[in-house]
């Protein structure tokens, strides 16, 4: 019974220390922590660490002799801002269908977004409403 004990405490120390790492590595300012609440979202984590390492190693080989030739890393750069671009787009177009509103990620704007309606957003409308009612 002992042996099941110390594999079961293994288990566990190898869990904590798991945890312990994770904090940590969520305390760096280099590090952004993504809730998971669908099960496609694994895999853009994975897609997407695998982009950031991609793009970091193509940038810092960029005009070197043993590097991607400058006009193809363009080309790669420029594709992933379209992705980057077309998530959003994405989205925005889920968000509206399903009767929601869009607020795009820092760095991004609601591609849906009236150009009329720039300064309106629901905490204009909001404040107005409370305006009236005092």
């Amino acid at each position: 019974m002992a042996k099941g004990n110390e594999k079961g405490n293994g288990k566990q120390d190898f869990r904590q220390e798991r945890l312990d790492r994770k904090i940590e590595l969520a305390k760096r300012d280099d590090m952004e922590v993504i809730s998971r609440r669908a099960a496609e979202t694994n895999d853009f984590i994975r897609l997407l660490s695998a982009n950031d390492y991609i793009i970091n190693r193509l940038r810092n080989q960029l005009g070197r002799p043993s590097g991607v030739p400058v006009d193809q890393a363009v080309k790669f750069l420029e594709r992933n801002e379209e992705l980057r671009q077309e998530m959003n787009r994405l989205n925005a177009e889920m968000c509206k269908a399903l009767g929601m509103s869009y607020r795009a990620p820092r760095g991004f704007e609601n591609p849906l977004k009236e150009s009329g309606q720039q300064g309106e957003g629901k905490k204009g409308t909001q404040g107005k409403a409370k305006a009236e009612a005092s």
